[in-house]
């Protein structure tokens, strides 16, 4: 008898992950081009600005708050109580309807807020910068206001989508955003300045929205105008929301107050380290992002079946993978960073300057890849296992931590200081989880999931030796090292990981 997929999956589950995962990389492949094409774009018309700085932190601010305390935190704690009533079409939608409106409410209510004290909240996020700076960043960051509802909004679309294992349309959504983005900068640059970004981030932030009601209808997902409070989803979503709240928040927590910090540097430090940060989590996007969306989802239906054993499975074989990927992604980041930049960015009002500026929050951020993708990862299992306290608590002392790190860093580094400390703080976040897990429920890495992390660390020794040995005896240029970078990563971890390769390829 042909076994059913539920339980290829459970024998498999690197091969489960691979699978739907792939549906978010391939978007992944389109979307970030696309992004980089924006910030090209943007690179082109204002380079690494004061005024560029500007709308960074004006945009950075909005962007926080919705993911600090609604959509970061919606994610974590909405897909566990979702699974619970998978099979209840009528339930599912009238407690994904509860949530849109409770979540309109809350939003529109903290907008009004910083829309009345708006020059009290620039000069809180840009202490360092002149008044004429902050009068641009006031005016940038009216405009993107709207963004704190519309992305809380498309975040629980997205968790009732991804709770049906639909992660399509979401990550499709990007796409949208970023043409909208790129649109508003073409053709209203010259006019509007760089006021034109702001235009573009919010107008493509409410089309985002419009584009997930098709698939939300295709899967049975009807929004009513009821706000039920008394359901039982509630009360379990309050018993979540705290944890969650904190344990997402640390990241962008962490790097807001890095740029925070970065304002007392030199004009174009904190563009310099947005520019870095948007090549860095490009690999993170294709590879990590697959992965933990993927896992998240699965463990919490596998907690609420009580099935510790594919629970580690699935831990097991996300490790696996993301060491398989981001190794080789962070030595290529490390090792080509320059190359990257230069391409992506290097013409226009975009100098040498700025490119060596860049490359060097690249190198500080590109060296804790993997742990920044372990680190949320873990998080994603706690929340799985209706565990949101104790990533909240490790998380708390990694934003002291970060900020002391980053404040000392600076001084000698600059923009370097600031992005090492974010590397550093996910080994410290990433390690104190794993160790705690350990500890409650006698996971630790399966034998055969340590051999193979094993070799993806020689396998990147060896890679690191290749490429800088190839680059110094290449002649200058840009496309043939990075060509030959790309080759060698290729055919070392081939040759080392061959055949965990084709026993996925010849799967279906």
């Amino acid at each position: 008898m042909e076994p059913k997929a539920s339980d290829k999956d459970r024998r498999n589950p690197a091969l489960d992950i691979i699978r739907k995962g792939s549906v978010i990389t391939i978007i992944t492949l389109i979307s970030r081009p696309l992004g980089y094409i924006r910030e090209a774009i943007q690179a082109y018309l204002f380079g690494a600005t004061a005024l560029v700085d500007a709308f960074i932190v004006a945009f950075n601010f909005p962007e926080l708050i919705q993911t600090l305390f609604f959509s970061g935190a919606t994610s974590a704690f909405l897909i566990p109580v979702c699974t619970k009533y998978l099979n209840e079409r009528e339930e599912y939608s009238r407690i994904y309807s509860t949530f849109i409106n409770i979540s309109i409410i809350l939003t529109l209510f903290v907008s009004l807020l910083f829309f009345v004290f708006s020059s009290t909240v620039v000069r809180m996020i840009a202490p360092g910068f002149t008044e004429p700076a902050k009068v641009i960043t006031n005016n940038l960051f009216l405009i993107m206001i709207p963004v704190i509802s519309f992305h809380t909004v498309l975040s629980v679309m997205k968790a009732f989508l991804n709770a049906k294992e639909h992660f399509a349309a979401p990550e499709l959504s990007g796409i949208l955003w970023n043409l909208f983005f790129i649109a508003s900068a073409v053709l209203l640059g010259k006019e509007l300045g760089i006021y034109s970004l702001a235009i573009g981030v919010s107008a493509g932030s409410l089309a985002q929205i419009i584009m997930q009601y098709p698939y939300l209808r295709k899967y049975g997902i009807r929004y009513h105008f009821t706000v039920d409070l008394k359901h039982p989803s509630v009360k379990t979503a309050q018993s979540l929301f705290t944890g969650a709240l904190i344990a997402t928040s640390i990241v962008p927590i962490n790097s807001f107050v890095g740029r925070v910090i970065a304002s007392y540097l030199p004009h174009g430090e904190v563009a310099s380290l947005s520019y870095a940060f948007r090549i860095f989590i490009l690999p993170f996007s294709l590879f990590a992002v697959p992965v933990y969306t993927v896992m998240f989802s699965k463990i919490s239906k596998l907690f609420h079946d009580r099935d510790l054993q594919g629970i580690r499975a699935h831990i097991d074989s996300s490790i696996v993978l993301m060491c398989v990927t981001l190794i080789p992604a962070t030595i290529l980041l490390c090792t080509t960073g320059d190359l990257c930049v230069k391409v992506l960015y290097e013409r226009g009002a975009f100098t040498p300057a700025d490119t060596a500026m860049t490359n060097r929050a690249l190198f500080g951020y590109g060296i804790g890849l993997i742990f920044y993708a372990l680190s949320i990862s873990f998080v994603r299992v706690f929340n799985a296992m209706h565990d949101m306290k104790t990533p909240a608590l490790i998380g708390i002392t990694s934003i002291a931590l970060n900020a002391i790190i980053a404040s000392v860093l600076m001084v000698p580094f600059r923009n370097f200081g600031i992005a090492l400390a974010t590397s550093i703080v996910s080994l410290y976040n990433f390690c104190f989880l794993y160790a705690i897990l350990k500890s409650r429920t006698g996971y630790s890495i399966a034998r055969g999931a340590m051999r193979d992390i094993i070799k993806s660390l020689l396998a990147g020794i060896i890679l690191t030796m290749a490429i800088v040995g190839a680059r110094r005896l290449l002649p200058g240029g840009l496309f043939v090292p990075l060509i030959i970078s790309a080759f060698l990563t290729i055919v070392i971890y081939g040759i080392f990981f061959g055949s965990y390769y084709k026993k996925f390829l010849h799967r279906r």
